[in-house]
């Protein structure tokens, strides 16, 4: 079976290659990486360029931003992940992605892993847990399997859409209707009492006789 393209490689090296359009945070990741013995370290500010930089300099891992600058369905780390795991995209296509984000709500994580994600880090960065996450990866021995012209994680959590729940039928007329029943019950165990509905959709008059009648 296929396994990803950094697979036993070690820290010193990899060839990485960072999708994020905040430069200050590019920042970050590299005074990070380098201080885990990364050096080579290139970097891309949209997905066009990112695409680019896979097809010129083949990198063995890639950190990808979930949300980019002008975020839209073409311009968003998930796009990219979707692009890369095309078996067109062969060898590229087993690279592994660390997806990042700040965003990491359940339909989020289950999205990635839909789309081969090989792990997500959260934002703020946390050298520590980001260590963790590339370390992991590199020892990371799941297969890599086609599923319908994509390259998917065999064993990975899939996501399916919740079932549609049942909606609720507005009715009106049911409110008022229920109030004139009660009273219709009301009044035949209390013949001498009596109530002045003049409308009966008017419900805020059936509630103000209502509590005159028991003052």
């Amino acid at each position: 079976m296929t396994k990803h393209n950094a697979l036993f490689m070690s820290l010193d090296e990899l060839n990485i290659l960072i999708l994020e359009d905040n430069l200050s945070m590019v920042k970050i990741y590299k005074n990070i990486l380098n201080s885990f013995g990364v050096k080579q370290i290139s970097f891309a500010t949209s997905v066009d360029e990112a695409k680019e930089l896979v097809r010129m300099e083949q990198p063995d891992l890639i950190i990808c931003d979930f949300i980019l600058n002008g975020n839209d369905k073409y311009n968003n780390g998930l796009a990219f992940l979707r692009w890369i795991r095309q078996v067109d995209m062969a060898p590229a296509c087993f690279t592994p992605v660390l997806m990042s984000t700040g965003h990491a709500s359940r339909r989020i994580v289950l999205e990635f892993n839909k789309y081969g994600a090989s792990s997500i880090v959260v934002k703020p960065l946390s050298p520590i847990i980001l260590k963790q996450r590339i370390e992991n990866i590199l020892i990371d021995t799941r297969a890599l399997i086609v599923e319908a012209g994509r390259v998917v994680i065999e064993g990975a959590v899939k996501y399916t859409k919740p079932k549609t729940q049942d909606k609720l039928v507005y009715d009106p007329g049911f409110l008022s209707r229920l109030v004139k029943n009660d009273v219709k019950k009301f009044n035949r165990k209390n013949p001498s009492n009596s109530l002045k509905i003049q409308n009966d959709d008017d419900f805020f008059a059936v509630e103000f006789n209502t509590q005159t009648m028991f003052d």
